[in-house]
């Protein structure tokens, strides 16, 4: 678990429409959009409101509450939420809401409107 991928989670989890930042603490994750996240016993991420994400022996990560991802087209990951994200050749992570997500450190991650 690293804090960009709880952060592309969480803004999955949470919608995405506001800007956000997740950063590692000694407990965990903690994100400003009121998620924070634990790698739990099972080896999967678990949120402050329940839900875990998963990773696949296929690749691709499910959730607990439905949300399943598969691979879209030129690259993107799919989130069967409607939103899709992909990774940018500067390292951030662009979403099709208009979110990206940049580390800022490698304990710090911010999730905004993309310029």
């Amino acid at each position: 678990m690293n804090v960009l991928e709880v952060a592309i989670y969480a803004l999955v989890l949470s919608g995405g429409g506001e800007p956000f930042s997740c950063e590692a603490k000694a407990e965990g994750v903690a994100c400003t959009n009121g998620l924070g996240a634990v790698l739990n016993d099972a080896g999967n991420i678990e949120y402050s409101n329940g839900v875990q994400v998963a990773k696949l022996v296929d690749g691709t990560v499910a959730f607990t509450n439905g949300v399943k991802t598969h691979w879209g087209s030129a690259g993107w990951v799919q989130f069967s939420s409607g939103l899709s994200v992909r990774r940018m050749t500067d390292g951030s992570f662009r979403f099709s809401n208009g979110m990206s997500c940049r580390a800022e450190s490698r304990t710090k991650v911010d999730c905004r409107p993309a310029e």
